[in-house]
């Protein structure tokens, strides 16, 4: 996996098994996962014909799975633990059912991308796991939300390396990484923003 940031955009390269719950999202091989910085103002009515646009002119072949955010690019938040490298942008211009002060940045995209291979089960165990530790962190911060309404995950493993990993719960070994490392970038990422702002 090599990972790079390009015209405002995180680019990872690999051959990747992932699951995501973004634009265009679902489950299969993809070469390329990204995560881009939109400008103010973007109009959210083509999404999904936005994203084919932007591969396009990055030059990024099918098949991958892209993500979008206002958040700028200099406040991601990478982490790494053993085997897991996460990648994070946070911000909080939406929140999923409450009210809180306006800012310039918004959404909470997480992307874990796993150094092993991962069961159909903790593929999908993994984004509960990741959304529980998104909630967490905003409450450790004293927000009274879980999360905004634009908020996407993406999770990726390596084909054919290991460790092999059954479970994702936040009890296993992975869940905790997933949970650290989660925690760890989306509050930092918050703060990043609301420095920034």
């Amino acid at each position: 996996m090599i990972h790079y940031i390009k015209d405002s955009t995180l680019i990872i390269e690999g051959e990747f098994e992932a699951i995501s719950s973004g634009i265009n999202g679902g489950r299969g091989h993809v070469d390329r996962l990204f995560n881009h910085q939109v400008q103010p103002g973007f109009n959210h009515f083509e999404p999904a014909q936005y994203l084919n646009r932007l591969a396009d002119s990055l030059q990024l072949q099918r098949p991958y799975f892209g993500l979008l955010t206002a958040v700028n690019m200099d406040d991601l938040c990478v982490s790494t633990d053993d085997y897991l490298t996460t990648f994070v942008t946070a911000g909080i211009t939406h929140p999923s059912g409450f009210r809180v002060k306006d800012s310039e940045a918004g959404t909470i995209n997480i992307i874990l991308v796993v150094n092993g291979t991962l069961s159909e089960g903790a593929m999908a165990g993994a984004i509960i796991t990741a959304t529980e530790a998104k909630g967490l962190a905003l409450i450790e911060m004293g927000y009274d939300f879980l999360g905004t309404t634009t908020d996407a995950v993406i999770v990726a493993y390596r084909k054919h390396s290991s460790p092999y990993i059954e479970y994702a719960g936040s009890y296993t070994e992975f869940g905790e990484k997933i949970t650290g490392t989660v925690v760890r970038c989306v509050e930092e990422g918050i703060r990043k923003t609301e420095k920034r702002n």
